[in-house]
């Protein structure tokens, strides 16, 4: 239940940015009410940044869910130490995983800066 609902909050989330940044970037010029050039919102190196930085914050997001769900797992785990082990491990892996996008994020913005 939690993965459903974790997912569905996720894409909702996605798809209200979407929608909200298609509706401003159409009323760009006030005067035709037409929407601006495509081709000429940026360069392929920064189409591309955008992309991956999309998807590490999509990833950070699927890692705070796991610890989200890992944290419910422990609470509800009852005195079973099977579970509260499951519980840890996955915590384990999410804050590798955390930290691991973070670098990402920092070596993206690094390649960035230094190519212009």
């Amino acid at each position: 239940m939690i993965k459903k609902l974790s997912a569905s909050l996720g894409a909702a989330t996605l798809f209200a940015n979407n929608a909200f940044a298609q509706s401003a970037a159409f009323f760009d010029n006030p005067q035709t009410g037409t929407a601006p050039n495509v081709a000429a919102q940026g360069t392929l190196g920064q189409n591309i940044t955008t992309m991956i930085n999309f998807f590490l914050g999509l990833l950070g997001l699927i890692a705070v869910g796991f610890l989200i769900y890992a944290g419910v797992m422990m609470v509800t785990a009852g005195g079973n130490e099977e579970q509260v082990t499951k519980a840890k491990k996955i915590i384990t892996w999410a804050l590798i995983g955390i930290v691991l996008i973070l670098l990402s994020y920092t070596i993206v913005q690094f390649v960035t800066s230094a190519l212009g």
